[in-house]
């Protein structure tokens, strides 16, 4: 039982390492997917022990778990609205750019930044980590505002919706980041887009 255990638990946390890893090097294109496992990997068992022996480990856990949701999902709120505006239409040799370490592209934005994206992701996690009111193991600076009620994660996901809207809306992505048949809810703006460059042969992508 104890070995089943074992490899089962060895199994499913590969999986789990591996795909934390592959997104953790998908955020910083300048590590490597060894790298970055590597990375997450010491991470975690660094949180492990220090959970284990410094704190209430349960609680631990479910702090963690509640704070991940409350920063996670307004990332996943600004990645619908993307499919979304964009009718569900992605150019894949675009996307590829940062695996290949190249520059340019249709998503190259403001060197290599979607500040739009990442401005409502870390404003609204913000504010969802500042009104979350877990009794007993945090609580925000702004959580006793609901009378003890978390209402840190339904803030965060409207204030994602909102304002990445607002931000495209004010501050118009190139038409060339959307589909043939252009945006949805949003405006765009005509600009060249930059070529590929970098390892491998340089590509002008269309307009």
């Amino acid at each position: 039982m104890c070995l089943l255990a074992l490899i089962g638990g060895m199994a499913t946390g590969t999986t789990a390492l591996y795909g934390t890893g592959l997104d953790f090097s998908s955020v910083f294109p300048r590590l490597s997917r060894v790298q970055a496992t590597v990375l997450v990997g010491v991470l975690s068992i660094a949180f492990i022990f220090v959970g284990r022996f410094g704190f209430d480990l349960v609680q631990s856990i479910s702090t963690f778990a509640t704070m991940i949701i409350t920063c996670t999902t307004p990332w996943m709120v600004v990645m619908m609205l993307g499919f979304l505006t964009r009718r569900g239409w992605y150019d894949p040799d675009a996307l590829q750019v940062f695996n290949r370490r190249q520059r340019g592209g249709r998503y190259w934005f403001t060197h290599g930044w979607n500040w739009r994206g990442m401005t409502a992701w870390w404003v609204s996690a913000l504010l969802g980590v500042l009104f979350t009111n877990i009794p007993g193991q945090f609580v925000g600076p702004l959580g006793d505002l609901a009378d003890g009620v978390d209402i840190g994660l339904p803030i965060s996901l409207a204030v994602a919706a909102v304002l990445f809207l607002g931000l495209l809306w004010c501050f118009p992505e190139p038409r060339a980041a959307y589909g043939p048949k252009g945006a949805r809810l949003v405006r765009t703006v005509d600009v060249p887009v930059p070529p590929i460059t970098g390892p491998g042969r340089p590509t002008t992508p269309g307009a």
